[in-house]
């Protein structure tokens, strides 16, 4: 395989994570501003806690949506047998547990080196966000 066509592959995959979390977090920020300024987000311990419960589901919905693209070019170019061994697959290498059991073709590999860095970069910046919700 050219290594440009792997490169286009690695840089058009992270390109599409960093969308689908910018916009998850645009519109989960919007979510959040309009509770806060309704008060349906008051000082109390449960709402707020509700509120954090909510914000925690959305922000792993959008890891999910993640992990699902890069699932379904494993599944696509990467050789992997099925979508379900492609989403494992995705989503232990996303959160760099990387148990290594499952291993793509040696010409994909690299790959899963680039999904395990922007997965690291996505949790990041979900982390910075609920802090921010919370400090808010």
């Amino acid at each position: 395989m050219a290594v440009a066509l792997f490169a286009l592959f690695a840089l058009g995959l992270v390109a599409t994570t960093v969308l689908v979390h910018v916009v998850g977090l645009t519109l989960l920020l919007r979510w959040v501003v309009a509770r806060i300024e309704s008060g349906d987000a008051d000082l109390n311990f449960w709402p707020r806690t509700w509120l954090l419960v909510q914000l925690v589901w959305a922000l792993l919905l959008i890891h999910l949506v993640a992990v699902a693209i890069w699932a379904a070019f494993y599944r696509w170019r990467a050789g992997l047998p099925d979508l379900e061994t492609a989403f494992y697959f995705s989503g232990i290498t996303y959160t760099t547990i990387g148990y290594g059991d499952v291993l793509l073709d040696p010409r994909w590999r690299a790959l899963a080196a680039i999904e395990g860095l922007a997965g690291i970069v996505m949790c990041s910046l979900s982390a910075a966000f609920f802090f921010a919700v919370m400090s808010k």
